[in-house]
C-alpha cells in the first residue's frame, strides 16, 4: 500500500482550491458574496492563491454553495473550473508526468499541498487499483468537497490518457442522494453510497502507458517548487507565525510592538516582512479575528460577550460592528444560520 504524507498541524486548504467555488457560482449566475459571507469569508481573502484557509471553514463553504446552487452534486460541476495552476506547481508536475502511475504517485506524495484534512492511500491488487480518501480523526468532511476532488482526479486522468477513461467502481460514505444519476453519468461505473470509505477503483491497464504531455525535466523542476512550498507550510511563513501568536494574545496585549517582540524582531522589521508577503499587520489582525469569530460562533458554549473578549474587542458592540463589516450580518444572525 502506498500512503500519502500525514500532517500534525491544524488542517488547512490552499485558497486557490476554495476559489473554484467562486468560479462555479459565477458560472451559474449566483452571486458568491453572500455565500462567502455565510462562511465568514470575503472575496479579498482569496487574493493570494497560495494562502492557506481553515479546512473546517471551507467545508462549510462547500455545503453553503451546494445549497445556494440547489444542486447536491455541486462538487461534480465545480471541479471543471480547476486549472493546472490551481494547485501551485503540483498541477503542472502532474500534467508533465511520464505515466499515469507517476502522476498518481505525485498526488499521493504531495496531496497535503491542496489539503491536509485527509490522506490518500493507493491499494494495488492484480489488475486493479483503489485510491482511498482517509479523513483525519476528528474532521467532518464536506461531501461536496469530496465529490469535487474525486471528479477532478477522474477528469485529470481522462485529460492525460483518453476521454474514454472510466472507473471500475466508486464508494462513498455519504447517504444515497435522491437522484444518483449525475454520479453514475459522470463516473460511468457503479456508484455505491452509504459505504464505510470514500474510494475510486480503476483498471491498471493504462497505468504505465507513456503520456502525450510527458516532460520529465519540467516535472522535476515543479517537484522542487512543491517541496519548497510544503517546507514553508510546515515551518510557517511570517504571516502564519503572526496569526498563531495573535491567537494566543488577542485577549491581552496584541499590539504590533508586543507581537513583534514575541517573534524576536522589531515592530519595523515585522511590518516590512508582512509587506513583502503582500499584507499588513492590520490585515492579518482582521483576518485572524474574523476566522476565530466564525469558529467561536459555531461553538454554542461561548457567549457573544465572551467571544468579544477573546478576540480583544472593548465590548460586544464593537465586536458586532466589526463582524457585520466582515460578513454583512450580526454575530447573533450568523449563529442562528449555523
Amino acid at each position: 500500500m502506498l500512503r500519502g504524507m500525514r500532517a500534525s498541524a491544524a488542517p488547512s486548504v490552499i485558497s486557490s482550491w476554495t476559489k473554484v467555488i467562486i468560479d462555479a457560482l459565477d458560472a451559474l449566475g449566483i452571486d458568491p458574496v453572500p455565500v462567502l459571507a455565510d462562511g465568514g469569508f470575503s472575496v479579498e481573502a482569496f487574493r493570494d492563491p497560495n494562502a492557506r484557509m481553515p479546512a473546517i471553514a471551507t467545508a462549510r463553504l462547500w455545503r453553503s454553495a451546494s445549497q445556494q446552487a440547489n444542486d447536491p452534486a455541486f462538487g461534480l460541476f465545480a471541479s471543471r473550473f480547476v486549472q493546472p495552476t490551481t494547485f501551485h506547481a503540483l498541477g503542472v508536475a502532474i500534467y508533465a508526468s511520464t505515466t499515469l502511475r507517476e502522476a498518481l504517485q505525485r498526488l499521493l506524495h504531495y496531496s497535503h499541498l491542496v489539503s491536509d484534512a485527509a490522506d490518500l492511500e493507493l491499494e494495488l491488487s492484480r489488475g486493479s487499483g483503489r485510491l482511498k480518501f482517509v479523513i483525519r480523526a476528528g474532521e467532518v468532511p464536506s461531501a461536496e468537497a469530496l465529490d469535487a476532488i474525486m471528479s477532478l482526479i477522474v477528469r485529470t486522468c481522462r485529460t492525460l490518457t483518453s476521454s474514454a477513461f472510466s472507473l471500475l467502481s466508486v464508494e462513498q460514505r455519504r447517504p444515497r442522494p435522491a437522484d444518483p444519476l449525475p454520479y453514475e453519468r459522470f463516473f460511468r461505473c457503479p456508484v455505491h453510497f452509504d459505504q464505510n470509505m470514500d474510494a475510486i477503483s480503476f483498471d491498471l491497464e493504462t497505468l504505465d502507458l507513456r503520456l502525450a504531455g510527458a516532460n520529465p525535466e519540467l516535472a522535476r523542476h515543479n517537484d522542487d517548487l512543491v517541496r519548497r512550498y510544503l517546507a514553508e507550510m510546515r515551518e510557517g511563513t511570517v504571516v502564519d507565525r503572526v496569526r498563531r501568536t495573535l491567537t494566543e494574545h488577542l485577549a491581552g496585549d496584541a499590539s504590533p510592538v508586543k507581537i513583534a517582540s514575541l517573534l524576536g524582531m522589531s515592530s519595523r522589521s515585522l511590518q516590512r516582512r508582512l509587506q513583502e508577503q503582500g499584507t499588513s499587520y492590520a490585515q492579518v489582525l482582521r483576518d485572524t479575528r474574523r476566522e476565530l469569530a466564525v469558529s467561536y460562533l459555531c461553538e454554542q458554549h461561548c457567549s457573544i460577550t465572551e467571544i468579544a473578549f477573546l478576540l480583544g474587542f472593548e465590548d460586544a458592540s464593537a465586536f458586532a460592528r466589526a463582524f457585520r463589516s466582515w460578513t454583512g450580518v450580526s454575530p447573533s444572525e450568523f449563529r442562528a444560520r449555523v
